[in-house]
């Protein structure tokens, strides 16, 4: 075995470049693999065990007012494993100059078990001594610059409130702190959670002995359908609002979506990288072992066993599996497992550790490298191993020539020069070889297309959302239900170009046994600040009867346009089966984030029987200049709850977006390695065994730049066959990927730009001619007469 060692380091000499391009394409799947599943256990690890231990809750449900005893009727539902009941309300709040908005959150007076608990980082709880004290959510803390001991004063009912910061913390319920599904983007310095004592903020917001937010665990044998439907009869007389189970709550529907994201493509990418890699090594491994054929014969002759053969000729596909796996993994574990457990740090609020070693995922992604390389290796051999000694060590019989099939076709064969010639009919004289290097273009086009699709559709949706649904500038949310000439307040501040009256609300919508809680945005007839789009993007119109739902909302109900279904407010008094509405579906609409009903504000009178009335206002301003100053004014009205600045918002989304470039350069990155391997590999072949041919040309007279011609231009056309086959493929894996990524809260639709194409066309073309550039020495090098004199 000494001698085989001995020879496989001498041939691995001879073909290094070969070997480390075949090496960092193993070692990129493994990377892959290994990093994006240390990723996913970290994170999904550590947001199973943080739920479980501080008990996030199973149904969430929103009243306007009930008594404290309401909790203890819904803990006697069948299924329910404790209840309680909190009081949550949402607060502006002026921090630096800016303005914000806190959502206060009630908290007992002394520590205990309870249901959405939070995780103290910093600071303390509560002290017996005062009552306004308070804890921060840590990232809002750390993005306004609160110092412990500062008091904060959150507009309560038109007052300021003094509370003083005893402590920070974390919260299962908010791993991801949004206010509410259109933000998209978490904004700690616009929106952040303060806890306050219960019996403390039940006396500021006058609500002794009552409560509005109830949570509930359920046992073991819980049904959440059966409990969720319970509540909801059981706190409709209290102005029930919205009851939801764990898998819809904002916060855990975003990370769970994540999580499953990120288990797709945990296993697809990599599983690319590894097959390339097969393919390779399959290519290269026939090349030597045809090269060898003679000395295999020798070898056989010699008394050597056919599994001693093999195993000299699997130490190349097991050095690359070996090293490929060892160095993968380290990488993956702490350079890309690292790096998107810190990107996700920056968005969920999660006890996250540092990337440790996992062997149940080295391990496995280790055997699927090894398994891969040792099949392509075993495939390579086994055809020559098959042959007596004496065929072995004759040289294989030179194949027959015929005419291929483009020949036929006299017209283009004539139109073609004879450099053209000689590369399409190598190319059909090695077809296997040929298609297996175009199999690996192939998944580099692939993985290109699917990195700029991520970024199109992104694109996309800011396009959409913030320029042609959302044309308004601010978004002014009112404390209290207005009737519309409140607006006259609002249009009366300077520099407001105009205003249009806003009703949002929530409501339960009902086809047959089909049932959902939803949004309701009541809008002008002829709003001009709030484009409603259908669901081929087209302007729908705003019917003076009816409503228009989101077309995935439908799809989900199971209706049609023109179908009847039933709405029923969640306003006490008005929640009974009797109040119940008939409507009809008159439209569809593209809804891109969360899942609203769209109608007029005089309908409204119809469903709630209030007249028509507002507690939100859309506004444009003559000049963003003058945002500051209109917020200001605004923010010192009596019935002005908060301010939203769209320019703000999308100033937040897209930094925050920003650090998806970094996933789509490491995509762009592992594409270019692909392809680079590829052509890398197939031309060191081609040049190699062509050697008497481009000898032969050159002593005929053809020029350096025409023999490169030859070996070239033809990597460039099986670059250009695996883009035009690999563009529909990857145009559906994008789409396969973006539709499981999608939420009830938000959807990214498949977007592919035309100048994607051609954008992957080209990386895929400069991937390409950087390899030719690094292999065109070793056309210059060829040494003619070494080569003429070869046997052929």
């Amino acid at each position: 075995m000494w001698i085989f060692l001995k020879k496989f380091y001498r041939d691995l000499g001879e073909s290094k470049g070969q070997f480390l391009s075949v090496l960092a394409v193993v070692m990129i799947g493994v990377m892959f693999y290994t990093g994006m599943n240390t990723a996913l256990m970290g994170v999904e690890g550590a947001g199973e065990k943080y739920f479980s231990e501080y008990r996030l809750a199973d149904i969430w449900s929103t009243v306007i007012r009930a008594p404290e005893g309401a909790v203890d009727r819904i803990r006697s539902i069948p299924g329910v494993k404790t209840a309680q009941g909190r009081v949550v309300r949402d607060a502006r709040i002026d921090i630096q100059d800016r303005n914000a908005i806190v959502r206060l959150i009630s908290l007992p007076e002394q520590r205990g078990e309870i249901l959405n608990d939070i995780l103290l980082t910093s600071g303390s709880y509560f002290s017996p001594e005062a009552g306004n004290q308070c804890i921060v959510s840590e990232k809002f803390f750390k993005a306004n610059g609160l110092v412990m001991g500062q008091t904060i004063e959150p507009i309560i009912n038109g007052s300021r409130v003094k509370l003083r910061v005893v402590g920070t913390a974390k919260s299962p319920e908010y791993t991801y702190e949004l206010r509410e599904a259109g933000d998209l983007i978490p904004d700690p310095k616009k929106f952040g959670l303060v806890y306050v004592k219960k019996s403390y903020l039940q006396t500021v917001l006058d609500m002794q002995g009552t409560v509005n937010d109830i949570n509930v665990m359920l046992d073991q044998n819980g049904d959440a359908k059966a409990v969720k439907e319970k509540m909801k009869e059981m706190l409709k007389q209290y102005g029930e609002s919205s009851t939801i189970e764990k898998k819809d709550q904002l916060s855990y529907s975003m990370f769970s979506s994540d999580v499953d994201g990120l288990k797709s493509m945990g296993t697809s990418f990599p599983m690319l990288f590894f097959i390339a890699s097969a393919v390779i090594i399959y290519i290269t491994m026939t090349r030597m072992i045809e090269n060898q054929r003679t000395l295999m014969g020798v070898l056989k002759a010699l008394g050597y066993s056919h599994w001693d053969i093999m195993l000299h000729y699997e130490t190349y596909p097991l050095m690359v599996g070996l090293l490929g796996s060892v160095i993968g993994s380290l990488m993956g574990i702490f350079v890309v497992g690292s790096a998107m457990m810190d990107l996700y740090n920056t968005y969920y609020n999660l006890p996250i550790g540092d990337a440790v070693i996992h062997w149940d995922l080295v391990l496995p992604a280790s055997l699927l490298a090894l398994f891969f390389c040792v099949v392509a290796g075993y495939n390579a051999c086994r055809k020559e191993l098959r042959l007596m000694p004496a065929e072995s060590m004759r040289p294989k019989a030179p194949a027959s020539g015929r005419k291929i099939l483009l020949e036929n076709w006299k017209l283009f064969w004539k139109s073609i020069n004879f450099s053209w010639k000689i590369i399409i009919r190598n190319i059909f004289r090695y077809k296997k070889r040929s298609a297996m290097a175009s199999v690996g273009i192939i998944f580099s086009t692939v993985l290109i297309l699917m990195a700029m699709g991520f970024q199109n559709s992104v694109d996309y949706l800011m396009d959409i959302q913030f320029r042609e649904i959302q044309k308004f500038d601010l978004k002014v949310s009112f404390s209290k239900i207005l009737d519309t000439g409140a607006l006259n307040d609002v249009r009366s501040i300077d520099h407001i170009k105009s205003a249009e009256p806003v009703l949002e609300s929530g409501m339960e919508i009902t086809s047959g046994w089909r049932k959902k809680d939803i949004g309701i945005i009541a809008l002008d007839s002829g709003s001009q600040l709030y484009g409603v789009l259908d669901a081929e993007g087209r302007r729908a119109v705003i019917p003076k009867e009816g409503i228009l739902l989101p077309k995935r909302l439908m799809d989900t109900l199971g209706v049609n346009v023109g179908d009847r279904v039933f709405l029923r407010s969640f306003y006490p008094g008005k929640n009974e089966e009797i109040d119940k509405r008939q409507v009809i579906i008159r439209g569809n609409t593209m809804e891109l984030l969360g899942q609203s009903a769209i109608c007029s504000t005089e309908y409204l009178d119809y469903l709630l029987r209030e007249g028509t009335v507002i507690n939100a206002a859309y506004v444009r301003l003559e000049d963003l200049e003058h945002e500051k100053e209109v917020v200001r004014e605004l923010k010192d009205r009596m019935n002005v709850n908060t301010v939203q600045s769209k320019a703000e918002i999308v100033s937040n989304m897209e930094q925050t977006m920003g650090t998806m470039n970094s996933m789509i350069l490491i995509m762009i990155l592992g594409a270019g390695v692909l392809t680079f391997a590829v052509i890398y590999n197939i031309t060191n072949i081609n040049i190699f065994e062509r050697r008497r041919e481009i000898a032969t040309l050159s002593v005929l007279g053809f020029t350096t730049g025409e023999l490169k011609s030859l070996v070239f231009y033809e990597n460039f056309f099986l670059s250009a066959f695996g883009v035009l086959v690999g563009l529909l493929p990857g145009k559906l894996l994008t789409q396969a990927v973006l539709n499981m990524s999608a939420t009830e809260t938000m959807w990214f639709p498949a977007v592919l730009n035309p100048s994607s194409y051609f954008i992957t066309a080209l990386l895929v073309g400069i991937f390409t001619l950087t390899a030719n550039l690094l292999l065109g020495k070793k056309v210059r090098d060829i040494d003619m007469v070494e080569s003429l004199k070869s046997a052929e």
